[in-house]
């Protein structure tokens, strides 16, 4: 499986309804309350997201195994960590950002 559920928008404003990610040090919005499927992230200084995730937009997947679907990545920018109810990981592929998403 691999299902395309939301674009990866990074700002500098806060947007109504994020929510902050608890050791991420990013606020996100929901992408479900969004027309286009848009999250917007705003990283704060300290964030565990690397530099290339304040500019680039990454689109998301839901995957059956992060192992599976990350393997013929060229590079994993953050590696496996807990979402929630699912498990994260981000990776680039010919240049574009994928955050791959597996549930729990």
């Amino acid at each position: 499986m691999f299902e395309i559920v939301h674009i990866g928008i990074p700002t500098t404003q806060s947007k109504e309804g994020e929510t902050y990610v608890p050791g991420g040090e990013v606020y996100v919005t929901p992408p479900e309350k969004s027309p286009f499927a848009m999250e917007y992230a705003r990283f704060l200084p300290g964030t565990v997201f690397p530099e290339t995730m304040r500019h680039d937009v990454p689109v998301a997947a839901k995957i059956d195994s992060i192992e599976k679907c990350a393997a013929p990545a060229d590079e994993i920018i953050v590696p496996k960590m807990d979402g929630g109810a699912c498990r994260l990981c981000f990776v680039r592929k010919d240049g574009a950002i994928i955050e791959l998403m597996e549930e729990k």
